[in-house]
């Protein structure tokens, strides 16, 4: 069921031009109207309601990848790339671990050696090179730099990013710098140039990592000059924000084929959400289908506590274990993403046995508010805690 409101002409400017798609975005109950006449009014009153206070984007090339209602032509409720970007209810529970507009979840504040730059691991450093995106993901672990409107986190200047590159002279044992966001490649292939330039002047030896979710929200972006800009400066890695097969599209291929070109590796990260990609056919499909296509299956990531619609999207952690385990030996190994749990100390590899079957970690427990945990050992020797939400 497509509707041909938002049709795509490939053979044709401005539609391939991902600065036209940026213009074009939907952003307002008003502009989402005049794209869908006939859309349900109530969907447009909780957009008016969420854009008070968070960004709502979807670019034409996203709404034309969404299953349509025949009878009116809006996006289909239940479509799972819909689902993603359309404003939801607000969740109003009493869940400890709701997002509640503070709760740092990622970032933290010792971490961070400069206003823009986080040293979570030993060897890496995350650069936030954007604070905006292409579209934006209603689930964004991120919402306190990205989804909210009235962020309170620094934004890329060129002072903070003197100050990173001092730090990455003054640290050699940092191997590796990402680039992330928000969406570094809001940014134009010049001003990605000069910056990953500068890099390289301040540390020949550095490995670049890009993060993005372009492919899946706007594929045009990746056009032949920027390719030419990340094998002039040797980037080593690209990691792909994707989280269904039907965001494999044809432009989608044809972006994966350029990068191909220049960047030697092409990883995924798949958030686990429930509706989206929690059955066993979807998730094989979207793995074979980026396996198919040279990219690496990277991380399936559990959804993480204090994020944005977190009651519509959350999986427990032991169905997680046991999507990945319908994988392993039934599809490609390379194909086989690896579970983690995104904590606020690192990543945790989630064992493919059932929680508290295991001797050891990561076990149950419950929490002061009555909520299921899991308790672990993170990557640094630490027992932590992370919550299931699940009500004992």
């Amino acid at each position: 069921m497509t509707s041909n409101i938002i049709t795509p002409n490939t053979t044709s400017e401005p539609w391939n031009d991902w600065r036209w798609q940026q213009r074009n975005a939907v952003r307002t109950s008003r502009q989402f109207e005049q794209r869908f006449p006939r859309c349900d009014r109530e969907l447009l009153e909780r957009i008016d309601q969420h854009t008070v206070s968070r960004r709502f984007q979807v670019t034409p090339y996203y709404l034309s990848l969404i299953d349509k209602d025949p009878d009116t032509g809006a996006p289909l409720a239940e479509d799972p790339l819909w689902r993603q970007v359309a404003p939801l209810d607000e969740d109003s529970s009493d869940d400890p671990y709701r997002y509640d507009g503070k709760t740092e979840n990622w970032e933290l504040a010792h971490e961070m050696v400069t206003p823009i730059a986080q040293r979570k691991y030993d060897n890496r450093l995350i650069v936030r090179y954007a604070n905006v995106c292409h579209a934006y993901c209603q689930f964004c672990y991120e919402a306190l730099r990205t989804l909210d409107k009235d962020s309170s986190k620094e934004t890329f200047d060129h002072d903070h990013w003197r100050d990173t590159l001092s730090y990455l002279v003054q640290h050699p044992e940092v191997e590796e710098i990402i680039l992330s966001g928000g969406e570094p490649l809001m940014h134009g292939n010049e001003q990605i140039d000069a910056l990953l330039d500068e890099a390289r002047q301040a540390r020949p030896d550095l490995i670049l990592r890009i993060h993005t979710r372009a492919l899946t929200f706007n594929p045009y972006r990746v056009d032949p000059a920027l390719v030419a800009v990340l094998a002039r400066h040797d980037v080593t890695a690209i990691g792909l924000h994707i989280t269904h097969p039907h965001e494999l599209s044809r432009a989608f291929d044809t972006a994966v084929r350029r990068l191909h070109e220049a960047v030697p590796i092409i990883f995924a990260n798949v958030p686990l959400l429930a509706g989206v990609n929690d059955d066993p056919a979807t998730l094989r499909r979207l793995c074979m289908g980026l396996y198919r296509r040279g990219v690496h299956a990277g991380y399936l990531y559990h959804f993480m506590p204090h994020s944005p619609e977190s009651e519509c999207f959350h999986v427990p952690v032991q169905r997680g274990v046991e999507l990945v385990r319908s994988l392993k030996r039934h599809i490609s190994n390379p194909a086989v993403p690896e579970y983690v749990l995104p904590h606020s100390t690192g990543k945790y590899t989630v064992p493919l046995v059932d929680i508290d079957a295991a001797d050891g970690y990561p076990r149950h427990t419950v929490d002061d508010h009555g909520y299921r945990v899991l308790e672990l050992v993170n990557w640094q020797g630490k027992r932590v805690h992370y919550p299931d939400r699940d009500r004992a």
